[in-house]
């Protein structure tokens, strides 16, 4: 930081907690780099060091002056001799700890994600995954944009790769990028789980692990389903994470968007019935003792019609209504104790609408009726912990009455959070 800068005044004015943290605030053309100031002034308030590395496109939206003046350290737009990449994100004892991509547009989350180099934003990035250093990426651009197949698969190749994705605001047709505040509550959590998980390493050598994921489909008519927004993403975080930590781990999981990763088992099913089934016959092997851990992460279905129609339900002659009888599915982790009386069992339960006193009333009598070990409980009516995000929040409980919350977190973050607690 340049020596009496007035930036100076406001170091660790709200907190202390990113002190010592060197963080790269790197900004590409996306309007929203407007908000890259706030952002760089509200982490230094909680202690941080701020590196600026902007492209020539963010150049033409806000001037590198501005940044420099925010952060207290000058704006890097090119690279030159000094190679700035490397100093900051390279093979150097002074490395930053974390870079920050804000906002992120389509082209450059793109290009990050096939090691395209060719501004200084995508530079730095290439240099930092490839020393290991943190990640946040925060997408802005226009909705038809991020829809776009190509960029839905780099933004999960990058998933893959441990890189954080904070999921936009999606209004007025655009896929807007996270609030500063929201993108400081990320950096916070992706600190803490990383000092948790440096001093908590999970070894799950030797472990064999059942999981559940993604949603399930209950057929109307030959053509029309029931179903719910369940992405799969954190059943793959689950399962990514389980794979790093030694374990051998098979997925049972219906329609998903996840990436699972290719050391997994995956058995793909449709319906509860279909999961049901799977789940009966994995277990059944040795009695179930074959695996020592079942993760019910998967959000089944809670209806289906009580008759499926052979064919096509006609609208014709409907006099604009249809009418449906629905039953319960099965509830398939009620059944795991029968199955396998000794298997460690960590349960999911999504609400909405409740108090978080509430949620916990909830989610404690549901670990009650099933025998779980575990249950982690998180509210699916908030933009950043539901179906399809790429954070969540957790609160997890176990059988002996603990609670213990994981805090807005990558997937990845929480999923390390809960095999830390499956021993227990």
């Amino acid at each position: 930081m340049i020596t009496d800068h007035p930036t100076e005044d406001i170091q660790g004015q709200l907190s202390n907690r990113l002190e010592g943290r060197k963080i790269i605030l790197a900004v590409s053309g996306s309007v929203a780099a407007v908000k890259s100031c706030d952002l760089a002034r509200l982490l230094i308030r909680h202690g941080a060091e701020v590196i600026p590395v902007m492209s020539k496109a963010a150049c033409r939206l806000i001037h590198p002056d501005l940044m420099e003046w925010s952060t207290g350290n000058r704006t890097i737009t090119e690279l030159t001799g000094a190679v700035e990449h490397v100093m900051h994100a390279g093979n150097v004892p002074k490395k930053a700890d974390l870079m920050l991509i804000y906002p992120s547009t389509a082209n450059t989350l793109s290009k990050i994600a096939c090691g395209i180099d060719d501004t200084p934003v995508t530079t730095f990035a290439t240099t930092a995954i490839g020393e290991g250093i943190p990640m946040i990426i925060v997408p802005a651009m226009h909705l038809p944009m991020y829809h776009h197949p190509a960029v839905r698969r780099n933004m999960e190749s990058l998933e893959r790769d441990g890189i954080h994705l904070i999921e936009p605001r999606f209004s007025e047709g655009k896929a807007k990028a996270a609030e500063p505040q929201q993108v400081l509550e990320a950096v916070f959590s992706l600190f803490s789980n990383s000092d948790a998980s440096e001093s908590e390493s999970v070894s799950l050598a030797g472990e064999k692990i059942l999981i559940t994921s993604g949603r399930t489909i209950e057929a109307i008519d030959s053509f029309r389903v029931i179903t719910n927004r369940s992405s799969g993403k954190m059943g793959a975080a689950l399962a990514q994470s389980a794979v790093a930590a030694g374990a051998e781990v098979t997925i049972i999981s219906g329609p998903h968007t996840a990436g699972y990763p290719a050391e997994a088992r995956v058995i793909d099913v449709e319906s509860t019935m279909d999961m049901l089934e799977a789940v009966k016959k994995e277990l059944k092997e040795k009695e179930g003792s074959a695996y020592s851990t079942l993760i019910a992460c998967a959000a089944v279905s809670d209806w289906m019609p009580a008759k499926k129609d052979p064919g096509k339900i006609p609208t014709e002659n409907s006099e604009g209504r249809l009418n449906l009888q629905l039953i319960p599915t099965p509830k398939i982790i009620d059944q795991v104790r029968e199955m396998a009386p000794d298997i460690r069992l960590v349960a999911f339960r999504a609400l909405a609408g409740l108090s978080e006193e509430d949620m916990i009333e909830n989610g404690r009598k549901r670990l009650t009726k099933a025998g779980a070990d575990l249950i982690c409980i998180n509210a699916i009516d908030r933009a950043d912990t539901g179906f399809e995000s790429e954070t969540n929040s957790m609160i997890i409980l176990d059988r002996n009455g603990n609670i213990s919350r994981t805090g807005l977190a990558s997937k990845k973050a929480c999923a390390r959070q809960i095999l830390s607690r499956i021993r227990l």
